[in-house]
């Protein structure tokens, strides 16, 4: 793939760079936000040799890439130049739905993160494997280097949380992870724990551990970000450079401390308990509900929305009950790409599927989704089916992730209970097992006719 060239055509067809409000990339997509999407010429995109698809969805124009995405994200960005926030852009924000500024904001903070969540969150998964079946224990030295790296991201979350916030309200990095760095200094995590209050300017303080905690942090930027622009207006150019840091860190701080924190720690704690009441309602029908469904949920960018939720899942409680269930929609994916590419005569098609359908099991599903499964409808169908049943499957074993990481067969390790190996992992390897087998064999037999199919 020549990444210059198809980042230059795709430019080109959204209608150059002058329609870019900005644009940021996830796992396999662009995520461009336009001044008017009216322009922008969709059919003439997904003819671009290099670009699987275009979904216009949840405020964003994306263009699906694949494994090559952050290649040619780094040409567009020579193309378009500093996509840094203006008032021009702030105005389109304001014309945009709440939903799709909401579902904007959590892919614009998340998306710097999750390559990083992942890897880390895998080699946590490979750690608990290696000390179940005895090649590490916690004690040695290997492991502590190891498992640091592991948990250092998620440890240190709102430092991370706290740069890519400020960057996505344009405001001062270095302020930000200041804010992230404050609600996770050892002191203050120790006082924390030791549940010592302490006063400031004579008023008690009740201070939370922060650590791995998701919403405050972001709340405490989105507010200071508000502070530092309307100090920015009436301080002389002179004392910004000292002042304008100075204040805002005094305010928002101990503002963290006293209100936005507890406030949004507390919330985080009723959303937890949400979603693991609607779980333990019965996680049967929540697998069959969520399981198959959540390939329709990717496929039109929704599912931004639950990212923070299962990291909070993850803070709050240490698992997730509700990502156990959605494993075994990306071996269904698998499963129906190889019968699809048993099936096929055409060659093309056949060596699409192998591709795609190889790299789907390690967690990258959009080139399967959107290059074929979509185009052909059938086996998205069987797909769906399949991932319900394996859904369905991890629900009676009550299976739980342990770690934030990848998909598909890098998943499997993070449902290792750090206790030891429990029922809830032998429950998803069976959910994904069912998934692959229930997506290929109903795709092989009612999914795919080799005769109509044909990909262009």
């Amino acid at each position: 793939m020549n990444h210059k060239q198809v980042a230059t055509e795709v430019l080109a067809a959204v209608g150059g760079k002058e329609n870019v409000i900005s644009v940021i990339h996830c796992v396999t997509r662009l995520r461009f936000k336009l001044k008017d999407e009216t322009i922008s010429k969709k059919e003439e995109v997904e003819k671009i040799d290099g670009v699987i698809s275009v979904i216009v969805k949840g405020g964003q124009y994306q263009v699906v890439i694949g494994n090559q995405v952050e290649n040619v994200f780094k040409e567009v960005i020579k193309l378009t130049g500093d996509q840094t926030e203006s008032e021009e852009k702030t105005e389109n924000k304001k014309k945009e739905k709440i939903f799709d500024q909401f579902t904007s904001m959590i892919s614009g903070i998340f998306s710097p993160l999750l390559g990083i969540l992942a890897g880390t969150g895998t080699l946590k998964g490979i750690l608990a494997i290696c000390t179940t079946v005895g090649i590490l224990t916690d004690k040695m030295g290997t492991y502590v280097v190891l498992y640091s790296i592991s948990n250092v991201l998620f440890y240190f979350f709102p430092i991370f949380l706290g740069a890519s916030a400020a960057k996505y309200f344009n405001m001062n990095q270095y302020l930000g992870m200041a804010i992230g760095g404050a609600m996770v200094y050892p002191t203050i995590v120790a006082a924390a724990g030791a549940g010592t209050g302490i006063t400031f300017l004579g008023l008690p303080m009740n201070l939370l551990d922060y650590t791995s905690s998701v919403f405050p942090v972001i709340a405490s930027v989105w507010l200071a970000s508000k502070l530092e622009k309307g100090l920015n207006k009436i301080m002389p150019q002179s004392l910004k450079f000292i002042l304008t840091s100075l204040i805002v860190l005094v305010v928002m701080v101990p503002l963290t401390f006293f209100i936005v924190g507890p406030v949004l720690t507390f919330a985080s704690g009723l959303l937890s308990k949400a979603t693991f009441a609607i779980y333990n309602f019965n996680p049967v029908l929540g697998g069959i509900v969520l399981g198959g469904p959540w390939i329709l949920i990717v496929m039109f960018g929704l599912h931004w929305t639950f990212i923070p939720i299962f990291i909070n899942n993850m803070a709050t409680n240490g698992f997730d009950a509700t990502l156990g269930l959605l494993t075994a929609n990306q071996f269904a994916m698998a499963g129906a790409t190889i019968a699809i590419a048993l099936k096929s005569r055409e060659q093309k098609e056949k060596s699409l599927a192998w591709s795609t359908g190889s790299v789907c099991l390690f967690g990258v599903s959009e080139p399967t989704l959107y290059g074929l499964l979509l185009p052909l409808k059938k086996p998205l169908i069987m797909s769906v089916i399949g991932g319900s049943i394996g859904g369905a499957v991890a629900g009676i074993f009550k299976s739980k992730l342990y770690a934030f990481g990848g998909s598909g067969l890098l998943q499997i390790p993070l449902a290792i209970n750090p206790s030891g190996i429990d029922s809830g992992f032998y429950g998803l390897i069976a959910s994904a097992a069912a998934g692959f087998v229930i997506g290929f064999i109903l795709t092989f037999i009612f999914g795919y006719s080799k005769k109509k199919e044909k990909i262009a």
